[in-house]
């Protein structure tokens, strides 16, 4: 008996799930870089390094949270949690460029 033998199939997953999943993963990578772009308008290529170790902070905060970069079963809560920080980096950026 070989250890594929012993591993149990995979769950399917809902379109529920899916939907959050991609939510997420069309926010995240754009969340990154609008605080990138935030941290050049307000300090300059300091605030891009800044928000770089900020970045990776964030994601590798995350990948300790769920214990992989996207997880199968994401809760609403994670999805509206980092769809409002998003925004609210957005809105910074906005306010900051007019």
């Amino acid at each position: 008996m070989t250890q594929a033998d012993n591993t149990p199939a995979p769950q399917p997953t809902s379109v529920q799930q899916d939907v959050r999943a991609s939510a997420l993963a069309a926010l995240m990578p754009f969340g990154g870089g609008m605080l990138l772009t935030l941290g050049y308008a307000w300090i300059g290529v300091f605030g891009v390094v800044l928000a770089a170790i900020g970045c990776a902070g964030w994601a590798f905060w995350w990948r300790d949270k769920y214990k992989q970069w996207f997880p199968q079963q994401v809760t609403t809560g994670s999805v509206v949690g980092t769809t409002v920080l998003v925004a609210v980096i957005t809105l910074l950026l906005f306010i900051s460029i007019s």
